[in-house]
């Protein structure tokens, strides 16, 4: 093959895997930023104080981290977004990877933390629970239920419930998109083959001249 077809064939090869969608990923922004890529969305490190669900939003809603602002709670349903959401939560424990997307932190329990139903999430294993300083096993507020009460994830079961709004839950801090990110991830397995076909090219070369 001729230098200039090795070398195209290099590029588009590189090219192609990188364009690729690469294996689901928590991705460690710094300053307590998780970015979540199959969700498209960015956690912020859990806050340890106990708040009724209308404190927890205020809370949540006057953080800016990383110069975004506009942080919310988890959504208990997405395509519901901010509710009141008076339908029933995707149970992640028996749903699809594909349906439990609709429940963040479904999703996070299960999927991104490897949770197991009836069980605390500390006690699961993953290795990405380093990434998490605050979490706990205890009740996370989602969305609006109506005007008394709103839905929650426990960490220490994997479940969904309502309880009311003057009640205690943890405030987890939720924002659209990839904050704080500075630049974009390439898998190493792109690096490794681009190596690859690089060093091809090479041995091409040489033996050319030979």
């Amino acid at each position: 093959m001729k230098k200039p077809r090795l070398l195209g064939a290099v590029c588009a090869s590189v090219f192609f895997l990188i364009s690729m969608p690469s294996n689901a990923a928590l991705i460690d922004n710094g300053g307590g930023l998780i970015y979540d890529d199959v969700l498209d969305i960015t956690w912020a490190q859990g806050d340890n104080t106990s708040r009724t669900w209308d404190s927890a939003n205020t809370w949540v809603s006057g953080l800016v981290l990383a110069g975004a602002g506009d942080w919310r709670l988890p959504y208990a349903s997405v395509a519901a977004g901010a509710g009141p959401f008076t339908g029933s939560p995707i149970d992640c424990s028996t749903a699809t990877e594909l349906a439990c997307r609709d429940n963040e932190l479904g999703y996070m329990f299960y999927h991104n933390l490897s949770g197991t139903s009836g069980s605390s999430i500390l006690t699961s294993g993953d290795l990405d629970l380093a990434l998490f300083t605050t979490l706990q096993a205890g009740l996370y507020w989602t969305t609006e239920f109506n005007s008394f009460n709103a839905w929650y994830t426990s960490f220490g079961s994997g479940t969904n419930s309502l309880q009311g709004k003057n009640n205690i839950g943890i405030a987890w801090a939720v924002h659209a998109g990839n904050v704080g990110a500075s630049t974009v991830p390439v898998p190493d397995a792109v690096w490794l083959f681009a190596s690859g076909l690089l060093g091809m090219t090479g041995i091409a070369r040489r033996k050319k001249t030979a």
